[in-house]
């Protein structure tokens, strides 16, 4: 059985040291949030001093926009499996993306915290998540409007509003599943709410 390759380069070892430390990160925000973890501790899992890891990544700010980066290109299939490349609203991939967070719960824990510890202005994630759901609510938007325009959505539905709760209502479903996973099931509660979407968006037509 062949050996995995070894990284050769400086840049190699310092890309996969990175690496390590983000994954070391994303697990201790996840289960302690951002504030609860001292970015000590974050060292010390990582079998590194703290210089040693202020190398990698200089101030616990840093580090923690590295995690979030990480996190959303971990997720960035989301527009495109949730809404479709073709300018349509994907009703079905709903509950498929629910099931993918279902088996990566540790990742959904991590960005529910992250959002809530962002509220304040002057978090250090608050205008990255600003941003991503300004884009998201865009996105869904945009493919309303499309909807509207070849027939396929109601006209009396206003797209800006019902873009923020199509994602309100994915989040609020991820968060009571977190908080009580034997009791709210992700998968089959995002089922159920994507085909009472489809029939919202397409009632009278």
């Amino acid at each position: 059985m062949s050996q995995p390759t070894q990284p050769t380069s400086r840049r190699e070892r310092a890309e996969r040291r990175r690496a390590e430390i983000i994954a070391v990160a994303t697990e201790l925000f996840g289960q302690t949030g951002y504030r609860g973890t001292a970015i000590a501790e974050v060292a010390i899992r990582a079998g590194l001093t703290l210089p040693g890891l202020l190398h990698h990544f200089g101030s616990k700010e840093a580090l923690l926009l590295a995690v979030i980066e990480q996190r959303d290109a971990d997720s960035e299939a989301y527009a495109t499996e949730l809404l479709g490349r073709e300018g349509q609203l994907r009703l079905p991939s709903i509950p498929d993306f629910a099931g993918r967070n279902k088996e990566r719960p540790g990742l959904a824990k991590l960005f529910t915290v992250l959002v809530a510890e962002s509220l304040e202005p002057n978090a250090p994630g608050h205008e990255h998540f600003v941003d991503r759901y300004r884009a998201l609510r865009a996105i869904v938007a945009d493919m309303i409007i499309a909807g509207q325009q070849d027939g396929r959505v109601r006209k009396d539905i206003v797209p800006k509003l019902k873009a923020a709760e199509i994602l309100a209502t994915l989040d609020g479903l991820q968060t009571q599943w977190l908080l009580d996973p034997d009791e709210v099931d992700i998968v089959e509660s995002a089922s159920a709410y994507a085909e009472n979407l489809e029939r919202d968006l397409t009632a009278g037509l």
